[in-house]
């Protein structure tokens, strides 16, 4: 909670969007005001809270909690114009057919845009104090949130010069320090997404130091451990009992997974943190306030 931005990502459909409306929801408690980003477009978040998102618009989700949807187009057109001033001058230049297609063609440079819109949000004061206390960036899934991340340094290596240099060398400022930026994986108990979250922290490079949390999703609950399962069922002999443990053992099947998932998480240099199943996936905020309670201590 003393960062300034929080990137959270992890595999597609592990609960990474969950995961990033509970971390916000959890700082906005705390009395934080915070901004919950999504970036490439994505309006999904608004929604849990009862809201209609907004196009490239803050807006006010609870107290103290407020969404922003950013593509990069947006973000370029706000920067390019904060610059020129002249709003037609910059669709004459940018918005046709042979620079558009320029643009998409340079690696990293929508990534990058999104990034700097971010490290401007983070810049931002008002009446000499920041403006927002956090952020948390609802990030793209591993490859492209891994992208995303290495844009800043692509961009440098790049250019070596000039003004793309520049910016670039700016946004990693703040995006390659430990201090102001964490980084937030999240992961199922299932080999998959841990194999995918482990090789994700391998990638990570310089990244690495700025892991502040682990966070294994849809936990369910475990009446026993592996173990004690093991010792029990032995007893089971009569027809009803085989009938219910063939139930059991699927559910212990999962705890199984779930230890597994554990123990192998255990190798990243971070603090773990789980958070429950709770048996449906179209969430509310009622849901996710029982979330944020669940992740506020591991904050």
């Amino acid at each position: 909670m003393d960062k300034r931005v929080l990137f959270v990502t992890g595999k597609g459909g592990v609960g990474k969007s969950t995961l990033a409306a509970s971390v916000a929801l959890a700082a906005a408690l705390r009395g934080k005001r915070v901004l919950l980003v999504e970036t490439h477009g994505s309006k999904r978040l608004p929604g849990v809270f009862g809201k209609r998102a907004l196009d490239y618009r803050v807006q006010h989700l609870t107290s103290n909690l407020h969404h922003l949807s950013v593509t990069s187009s947006k973000a370029l057109e706000e920067y390019i114009v904060g610059v020129i001033k002249i709003r037609a001058l910059y669709k004459l230049v940018f918005r046709n057919r042979v620079m558009g297609p320029f643009m998409d063609a340079v690696p990293g440079l929508h990534e990058l845009i999104q990034l700097g819109k971010v490290m401007d949000l983070e810049r931002a004061s008002e009446r000499g104090r920041p403006e927002w206390d956090l952020i948390v960036v609802d990030a793209p899934a591993t490859g492209h949130g891994l992208s995303m991340l290495n844009a800043p340094a692509s961009m440098m290596e790049l250019t070596r010069t000039g003004p793309f240099y520049e910016n670039a060398k700016l946004v990693q400022s703040i995006w390659g320090d430990p201090k102001r930026t964490g980084l937030l994986l999240v992961t199922l108990p299932e080999a998959m997404p841990v194999n995918e979250t482990l090789d994700l922290y391998a990638r990570l490079g310089d990244y690495q130091k700025q892991l502040a949390l682990c966070v294994l999703n849809e936990v369910h609950t475990a009446p026993a451990t592996s173990a004690q399962w093991a010792h029990a069922s032995a007893h089971f002999e009569t027809p009803a009992l085989q009938a219910a443990k063939k139930l059991a053992d699927r559910h212990m099947g999962r705890v199984h997974r779930q230890e597994q998932a554990r123990e192998r998480l255990s190798a990243l240099p971070c603090p773990q943190a789980e958070l429950p199943f709770l048996g449906h996936r179209d969430l509310n905020l009622a849901d996710i306030t029982q979330l944020a309670q669940q992740i506020e201590g591991a904050l």
